[in-house]
């Protein structure tokens, strides 16, 4: 029964991902008990079954690989809201691994309801569509940043995205509101911690950045953005 329910490559998944983010899954989510996990507890592995996806009411999570060497790359960070585990549900089987990076709330919902859903809905093969080009154009984008730009610019690029998704505003610009250390901002933009943090020093002293020890970071969105086009 499982298997009715699979897509027919791992495009569709990242497509189908960027539907999940609706009201739609929040519904499906309103009145199901939600499971507590602490921060760095894996949610799954990577090769474990997949026939679920995760709804995160509260808290922070990431999803990553692991290299052979052990190195951990971090994908993509899920806030309160949104959906942890749609890919890839073309194989059944875990192509990654999702890890809370604070104590978290989550919500599993099967994976037929949402195609249930979707049956049901006129207008989703026109959202699907959509989703699919603009998921293209962001693999093409995040390929073509890591084969060209430098550690700078995508660690600025970075910055510039959790601002967006992780951003509060204050007098001062935008405070990214959960805690995101040297280290993994380092797995996120695929460089040593060392140099991380080498830059992230030299974008604090031109004051388009301002951090403590395990304090949140903050960041002057504008003027960031005009020095990456500088740089870029």
């Amino acid at each position: 029964m499982r298997d009715v329910f699979r897509l027919a490559d791992h495009a569709q998944c990242h497509a189908l991902a960027g539907f999940f983010g609706g009201r739609l899954c929040e519904v499906l989510a309103a009145n199901r008990p939600g499971r507590r996990f602490r921060g760095g507890e894996f949610l799954y592995l990577t090769g474990d079954p997949a026939h679920s996806t995760y709804y995160v009411r509260g808290g922070l999570v990431k999803t990553g690989l692991t290299s052979a060497d052990g190195d951990e790359i971090t994908l993509r960070l899920h806030k309160a809201g949104e959906f942890v585990g749609e890919s890839c549900l073309c194989t059944g089987e875990r192509r990654e691994h999702a890890r809370a990076m604070e104590d978290s709330e989550i919500v599993e919902l099967p994976f037929a309801e949402f195609v249930a859903h979707l049956q049901h809905n006129p207008e989703a093969l026109l959202d699907f569509l959509s989703v699919v080009s603009e998921r293209l154009a962001e693999v093409n984008e995040q390929l073509l940043s890591v084969s060209v730009d430098g550690v700078e610019v995508r660690l600025v690029r970075t910055l510039l995205r959790l601002a967006d998704d992780l951003g509060e505003p204050t007098a001062t610009g935008l405070r990214i509101a959960h805690y995101i250390s040297q280290e993994e901002l380092a797995r996120m933009v695929g460089a040593r911690r060392e140099v991380v943090s080498r830059v992230l020093n030299q974008l604090r002293k031109k004051a388009l950045v301002g951090y403590s020890r395990k304090g949140p970071i903050q960041v002057d969105r504008s003027l960031l953005a005009a020095y990456l086009d500088s740089i870029a």
